[in-house]
């Protein structure tokens, strides 16, 4: 019968046995009791249907199969240590690699981190992938995520506060220029708006007020992603929400409303719990946190 998958745990065991020459030995050096070790020798070698010890009161001697199975086996544990040792230098290291999500319209806030990373770090490649939808940490598709709203409580994922952001409705001053400030939510209605295409708003605070208490013949344009949001209240179209941290990076904005209207979010940093250790995902949350820390607190 061939070695399954389930069994490799049995060579393990085998192998302390041969390489120490007794089961009580090997039980203390894999910590498990000594009834442990017999049952997977037993184990084994039903599977393999062949004795791979010669049992004797001085302890236990290979035979000529089991000295071929352990061979090998000791081949295994040599590349698996070396893979483990790799894997660790490998975390020690600021090189290769790191992969951080968020929405785009975040960009802007996070563009003094990342800068400041890449200058510190130059050996890692920072890779910023602009999504609206939650990439997988656990499934490897990035290794750090900036997410806004609600607590993440995915199971194998380690949230961390960064600060309470807020947003409001903002305008350019060309567009109040041209049909004047908004004094009162009623005067609203004279105003065109820019939000976010269906489907999309119930993410977005500001856009879900906008599609509840504007008629949509104001709602001039729609998009999908935060940045071109911002992008079109910037040349004017109309009205819209943004967070005050990115409204802050463009001279020409507004505030329309602001104690009227505004938008209270937490923004958590998020990291899996099998890399958050590891040096590259450490040394970006340590400038994030403190760049929020600078900023907000």
């Amino acid at each position: 019968m061939a070695i399954q998958f389930d069994d490799w745990q049995d060579v393990k065991v085998a192998y302390e046995v041969a390489r120490l020459g007794t089961l009580t030995a090997a039980a203390e050096s894999l910590g498990v009791h000594h009834s442990t070790v017999l049952r997977r020798i037993n184990n084994l070698e039903d599977n393999l249907d062949a004795r791979l010890f010669h049992r004797h009161a001085r302890g236990y001697t290979v035979t000529e199969i089991g000295a071929k199975l352990f061979a090998t086996a000791k081949s295994i544990n040599a590349e698996l240590e070396k893979l483990h040792n790799d894997i660790i230098a490998a975390d020690s290291q600021l090189r290769g690699s790191l992969l951080l999500t968020t929405v785009s319209g975040f960009i802007d806030v996070l563009s003094e981190v990342c800068e400041q990373f890449q200058s510190l770090h130059p050996q890692v490649q920072l890779e910023v992938i602009l999504d609206q939808n939650r990439l997988r940490l656990d499934h490897g598709q990035a290794h750090i995520a900036v997410r806004a709203g609600p607590r993440p409580d995915e199971g194998d994922y380690i949230a961390q506060h960064l600060a309470e952001l807020s947003s409001g409705f903002y305008a350019s001053k060309s567009y109040i220029e041209k049909y004047g400030m908004p004094k009162s939510i009623q005067q609203l209605e004279q105003h065109s708006f820019v939000s976010g295409v269906a489907g999309y708003n119930g993410k977005v605070p500001y856009f879900a007020w906008v599609d509840e208490h504007i008629a949509p013949a104001q709602i001039k344009l729609r998009v999908s992603e935060t940045s071109e949001a911002t992008r079109a209240i910037v040349r004017g179209l109309g009205i819209g929400g943004l967070q005050h941290e990115v409204a802050e990076q463009y001279s020409d904005l507004v505030p329309v409303l602001h104690k009227e209207l505004n938008w209270p979010t937490d923004l958590w940093l998020v990291t899996h719990h099998l890399v958050h250790r590891t040096a590259k995902v450490q040394a970006f949350s340590q400038l994030l946190k403190a760049y929020f820390k600078k900023t907000t607190g």
